[in-house]
């Protein structure tokens, strides 16, 4: 849900960076019940899937951000050294497959800037869940708080701490550093930043919806701060524990080709996904042990 708010949304989640080149192709464009959208005309390719270049890191500058970030992350607890080491070796993985690495590079201001994204007002998201839920006949809640109010969904969920801009301060705060990266990447002539997708390792489901709610824990949320601002996350290996971490591609607003290919050649390179084994497969695809 987009319009009115203007903050940073997710995007799909898909098996494969090819599969999401093919279901943006299907999903990108103008709708004019969401006119942020508008922005985008123009600046949309005729296909995503152009981007699926195998060698898409030859030559590619790539700034490495190296300082914790994430929501709650303890930069000095074993968790997080076990998902820095998986980082460390998708770095050097970077390397291999022929990018340009300027390592590490630093934002000016990063954390105090984040520190100021707001909270407390959900920013016309009552609005965007009006628009988008009043298409149904049969709706199946009449508003957010009913949606909160289920039985099993958790208050302390992934929404709460990630409202939209709400004050002056926030605005500063994300225009500021909007800029300091734009500078940041000019200055080294980067292509994308690459930084820890999540700096702590997966939690149990029961661990996310109970207190203390650590379900956010080491998450990131620097791309739904800015505003147009594409980022891809792929799977960079497992940790000690044999769990999962990911490395993210985040590029200047609109540039979702550029992360996409880095993404894809990435990917290409290592191929660490592993197709779940609890779950049948998908056409073409290998079971998991």
């Amino acid at each position: 849900m987009g319009w009115p708010g203007v903050a940073g949304s997710l995007g799909p989640m898909t098996r494969t960076v090819g599969d999401l080149a093919v279901l943006l192709d299907a999903l990108v464009g103008y709708d004019p019940e969401d006119p942020i959208t508008a922005l985008g005309i123009g600046r949309v390719p005729a296909s995503y899937t152009s981007f699926l270049d195998r060698s898409g890191l030859k030559g590619a500058r790539i700034g490495v951000l190296r300082e914790p970030m994430g929501l709650g992350s303890e930069p000095e607890s074993e968790d997080f050294k076990k998902v820095s080491r998986v980082f460390d070796e998708a770095v050097d993985e970077l390397k291999k497959a022929g990018a340009t690495l300027v390592d590490p590079v630093e934002i000016p201001g990063l954390n105090d800037l984040l520190a100021k994204r707001s909270s407390g007002d959900r920013g016309g998201f009552d609005q965007a869940w009006e628009v988008y839920f009043a298409r149904s006949a049969k709706r199946p809640f009449k508003s957010f708080e009913e949606l909160l109010a289920t039985p099993g969904y958790s208050p302390k969920g992934v929404i709460r701490g990630a409202t939209p801009p709400t004050s002056y301060e926030h605005l500063l705060a994300r225009e500021e550093l909007m800029l300091n990266i734009l500078k940041l990447m000019a200055d080294h002539q980067l292509d994308a930043i690459a930084h820890n997708t999540v700096e702590h390792q997966p939690i149990l489901i029961s661990e996310g919806v109970n207190p203390p709610y650590t379900n956010t824990k080491g998450a990131p949320h620097l791309n739904t701060f800015l505003v147009y601002v594409p980022s891809v996350t792929v799977p960079a290996g497992f940790t000690s524990d044999k769990l999962p971490a990911g490395i993210t591609f985040l590029g200047r607003p609109y540039s979702d080709g550029t992360v996409i290919k880095l993404a894809y050649a990435y990917e290409q390179a290592t191929m660490h996904r592993r197709p779940p084994s609890t779950t049948p497969a998908l056409p073409g695809e290998p079971r998991s042990d």
